[in-house]
């Protein structure tokens, strides 16, 4: 899951969790998929819903304020269940496992390390701090 380019953090997770499910597409084909922005891509639009929906996921970002029942532990189990990603100021880690007080990600600009534990509450607080989200994805086919 390295990115192939430098703000290509999205797109590499997504690869990566099409690829989960045997769907090969490359990191610049999700790129002309999605919409950019200067340091990257965009997780709250509707282009990378319909391009998720397309290949047979559903998706759905929160902003770290705005989590179901305002439980943003409850929403990364439910992320650790299925597929997501947590996104910071503009950078996104894939999550790999929540078991309260740790989360384990990967970082695709980093890949070739072991993935990487956050504590949940260094986690909220840098949610705080740069602003960032969660992304969650389903496999519905």
């Amino acid at each position: 899951m390295v990115q192939e380019k430098n703000n290509y953090c999205l797109c590499s997770i997504l690869s990566d969790i099409l690829l989960d499910s045997k769907i090969i597409i490359s990191q610049r084909d999700i790129a002309q998929k999605l919409t950019s922005t200067q340091k990257g891509f965009k997780a709250d639009d509707n282009k990378i819903k319909e391009f998720m929906k397309k290949n047979g996921f559903e998706y759905t970002f929160y902003w770290w304020n705005q989590t179901p029942l305002n439980e943003p532990d409850s929403l990364l189990k439910e992320i650790s269940e299925h597929q997501g990603f947590i996104g910071l100021k503009n950078h996104a880690y894939r999550v790999l496992e929540f078991e309260d007080p740790m989360i384990t990600v990967l970082d695709p600009a980093n890949c070739t390390e072991s993935p990487r534990d956050f504590s949940y509450s260094y986690l909220m607080h840098m949610l705080r701090e740069v602003d960032g989200g969660f992304g969650l994805i389903k496999y519905i086919h």
